[in-house]
């Protein structure tokens, strides 16, 4: 059988995908999101893909942890992996407004701003009240 041979392959340690560095943030809902991580019966979205979804419009969400404590109690938090090609996302102007924000607050300012048809409440985590950190293994 052929062997598939990869010359360039390298890992590096602590993090490596592919060459790409991960940069990580931890995604802080308004309460437990671990039961929550799919559509209601009566069609309501789950407030994490809601999430990821909002972040993917900016950067490349490649990790997604497990569910953790955060602010909102036990099981409140995420960890997510987004794909920073050349290294960590720096200070910038991401909202095109004035001024200059870190890419987690522009991350927590997409995040806020998701809504439904039943507003900024889904399946109980509001929505407005997510934040998003820096976050380091």
């Amino acid at each position: 059988m052929p062997a598939l041979e990869k010359k360039n392959e390298a890992v590096q340690l602590p993090l490596f995908k592919n060459g790409v560095t991960l940069q990580f943030f931890l995604v802080e809902f308004s309460g437990a999101v671990n039961g929550k991580l799919a559509a209601t019966s009566q069609g309501i979205p789950s407030p994490v893909a809601k999430a990821l979804e909002a972040m993917q419009a900016r950067v490349s969400v490649e990790v997604v942890g497990t569910t953790v404590t955060g602010a909102g109690g036990a099981n409140s938090a995420l960890r997510v992996g987004v794909a920073a090609i050349g290294g960590a996302y720096p200070t910038d102007n991401y909202d095109g407004t004035a001024g200059t924000e870190t890419m987690a607050a522009y991350l927590q300012t997409l995040v806020r701003a998701v809504t439904t048809s039943g507003g900024a409440t889904i399946q109980g985590i509001d929505m407005s009240q997510t934040t998003v950190t820096n976050f380091t293994l």
